[in-house]
C-alpha cells in the first residue's frame, strides 16, 4: 500500500514536470528559449517538436494507463521511454559541458528508473 502510493506520487511529479515543461518549449517562440536552452537553437525545430511531443506523450503514459487500467502495462513503458530521454539529455549536457543542468537530468532518470521497475 504504501509502495503503491510512493510510485502515485513520483508519477505525478514526473508528469506535471515533463508536461508542462514539454508543453512550455512547444509553445514558446524559438527566440525566447534560446537564451535560456541552448539546445534549442542548436537542433531543428522539428526535433524541438518531436522532443516536447515525447515528453507530454510520456507524462500522459505514467498516469492514464494505470489509472483507467486500460493497457496499464503502457505506464512503466512510459516511464522507459522517459529514462531514455534523460539518458540523451544527460549526453548532451555532458557533451556541452553543462555540469550544472547534470543533477536534475540524475534525479528525473533515477525517479523514472524507479517506477518503470516497479511498475513492471
Amino acid at each position: 500500500m504504501i509502495m503503491n502510493t510512493t510510485l502515485w506520487i513520483i508519477q505525478g511529479i514526473l508528469a506535471i514536470v515533463f508536461f508542462s515543461s514539454g508543453l512550455i518549449i512547444l509553445l514558446m517562440p524559438k527566440e525566447k528559449l534560446a537564451p535560456k536552452l541552448s539546445w534549442v537553437k542548436e537542433f531543428p525545430n522539428w526535433l524541438r517538436y518531436f522532443i516536447c511531443s515525447s515528453k507530454i506523450a510520456g507524462a500522459f503514459g505514467l498516469i492514464l494507463p494505470l489509472f483507467l487500467n486500460i493497457l496499464p502495462v503502457l505506464t512503466p513503458i512510459a516511464a522507459c521511454g522517459i529514462a531514455t530521454i534523460m539518458i540523451l539529455a544527460m549526453g548532451y549536457h555532458i557533451r556541452k559541458k553543462e555540469f550544472k543542468d547534470i543533477p536534475a537530468t540524475i534525479i528525473f532518470l533515477g525517479l523514472s528508473v524507479f517506477v518503470a521497475l516497479n511498475r513492471f
